[in-house]
């Protein structure tokens, strides 16, 4: 049975926003495609600074009706003879990321020795670990709980819970976190179950989430944490630090003013091509 695919250009900042509005209007999967990744021939492939979004959807009603909702310009085409439940996960396999083995459900490889592994299946939830932002929060986790072995840890939009997830197999003690939409709650949930980890899952908004966190990891949009900022520094404990992913180079300094003026303290932060990882820290006694 014939399938079909809606693909998109747009800006890479509107990509998250743009992914959740297909999913809700039926999409059964979404690859994002970056700019400088090479290209397999033949294929699309988006400008700087841009991202290529491509939908795949059980019928050329749910395309044109996706199309429709996103509401700029976009392309539809038939896809014969594939299985649209099947198709997102191409191009997602096993990747490290420091003391991390991240591999999808569906893949059976052995992790490296000593490795620390998450078995994921994101379903119709984000994070895989190998977009930027991703692998940029997944390190700065790695190090911050290589300092401080069982630290408590917060996870922002969760998505599919990888983050979470593997701040617990990196040794952290309470893991807690949320997400606005409830199937991805349902999917960290499952990851988690798949994992042996526990953790405190909830749709509710992080101001409704009990107590202090030693780190406070966010990777969504940065209007989002703008928004965010203070209820991120109330939930973050004393000498401890607050991780913001998601945001473009030129929103650093919109993102970082709101924090500050939370009274945390800037740390160095990173950059992935495009992509920029933010860290501050709440003094002692404040």
């Amino acid at each position: 049975m014939a399938t079909w695919s809606l693909t998109a250009e747009l800006p890479a900042a509107e990509a998250d926003a743009c992914t959740a509005l297909l999913f809700e209007n039926g999409a059964a999967g979404v690859e994002e495609r970056e700019a400088g990744l090479a290209p397999m021939p033949g294929e699309r492939q988006p400008g700087a600074g841009r991202v290529l979004l491509i939908g795949f959807f059980a019928d050329e009603e749910g395309a044109r009706a996706a199309a429709a909702a996103l509401d700029i310009p976009a392309d539809l085409a038939e896809i014969p003879d594939r299985d649209w439940g099947e198709e997102w996960k191409k191009g997602l396999g096993p990747i490290s990321v420091g003391r991390l083995f991240l591999r999808p459900s569906w893949i059976d490889v052995a992790p490296p020795p000593g490795a620390a592994e998450v078995v994921l299946d994101p379903g119709m939830a984000f994070g895989t670990g190998t977009h930027a932002t991703t692998s940029l929060c997944l390190s700065a986790i790695d190090a911050f709980l290589a300092r401080r072995p069982g630290a408590s840890v917060l996870d922002v939009g969760t998505g599919s819970g990888l983050l979470a997830i593997a701040a617990r197999k990196l040794g952290a003690g309470r893991v807690a976190a949320n997400d606005n939409d409830p199937v991805a709650v349902a999917v960290a949930a499952e990851n988690a179950a798949r994992n042996g980890t526990a953790l405190e899952l909830t749709g509710e908004p992080p101001s409704a989430i009990p107590g202090t966190f030693d780190l406070v990891v966010a990777n969504i949009l940065a209007n989002v944490l703008v928004e965010l900022a203070p209820d991120l520094a109330r939930r973050t404990a004393p000498g401890g630090e607050v991780v913001l992913a998601g945001v473009l180079v030129p929103q650093e300094t919109e993102v970082a003013g709101a924090f500050l003026a939370e009274g945390l303290a800037p740390l160095p932060g990173d950059r992935r091509g495009e992509w920029s990882l933010l860290r501050f820290s709440r003094p002692e006694g404040r």
